[in-house]
């Protein structure tokens, strides 16, 4: 059982206080804060790995220190060990810091993740033939009945959004599962669709926003051939 009571000033001392247990065999950061940054605003995101699993129930837990935010998974070697990840939240370890290292054991398993689950380089003709049908079913599903159910109607452009910034970042080949990463690569390279995605989350216009949902489609899959 998992049980601990203290309480700590800052980010620091709770890893300082993690590495003097036995069974913690490394603590990893990502993100954009470091353990040493205790300024308000933002969170901080830390995986803490067990030499065996926890529990079966939970892999995270999330609280305070000195008003931070902190997420923190909790993981076990074993998790690290399959040929792919478990869930997309584990590809962060692919890009992380090592804070703590017992033995060697969290550089060895980052080291072979880095092997076996990084994505590939080139697209494969399934995730081409992938982009295009979804993208194709989501505008067909749309097409002429925006107004039948208007609130679903803005869930589902909104909510296809999200799959599209998951579909360009694998184009680009960008780091999976960072939203924000990918929004500021589309603001500093790709002017145009950054207007696009403006004006989509700018206006209440039904018409407007899947008008826009349809040119950001066209715009991402027109290196691949298009739609």
């Amino acid at each position: 059982m998992l049980k601990d009571i203290n309480s700590f000033k800052d980010i620091d001392s709770f890893i300082e206080h993690l590495k003097k247990k036995d069974d913690i065999v490394g603590i990893v950061e990502y993100g954009g804060r470091t353990h040493s940054d205790m300024s308000i605003g933002g969170d901080y995101d830390l995986t803490v790995i067990f030499n065996k699993p926890i529990s079966h129930n939970f892999t995270g837990i999330h609280f305070h220190i000195g008003g931070i935010p902190m997420d923190c998974m909790l993981l076990s070697v074993d998790d690290f060990l399959s040929d792919a990840p478990l869930n997309e939240f584990l590809l962060v370890h692919l890009n992380c810091k090592i804070l703590f290292d017992r033995n060697n054991i969290t550089k060895d398993i980052l080291d072979k993740i880095k092997k076996t689950w990084k994505t590939p380089e080139y697209l494969s003709d399934y995730e081409i033939n992938t982009f295009r049908f979804t993208f194709q079913h989501i505008i067909d599903k749309l097409e002429h009945r925006l107004y039948e159910n208007e609130l679903y109607s803005k869930y589902f452009i909104f909510s296809s959004f999200d799959w599209f910034l998951q579909c360009y970042a694998r184009i680009k080949n960008l780091e999976r599962g960072k939203p924000k990463v990918h929004l500021n690569y589309i603001e500093n390279n790709d002017p145009e669709l950054f207007n696009i995605i403006n004006q989509m989350y700018s206006t209440d216009d039904l018409n407007i926003q899947f008008e826009m949902l349809k040119r950001c489609t066209y715009h991402m899959l027109q290196p691949i051939g298009g739609l």
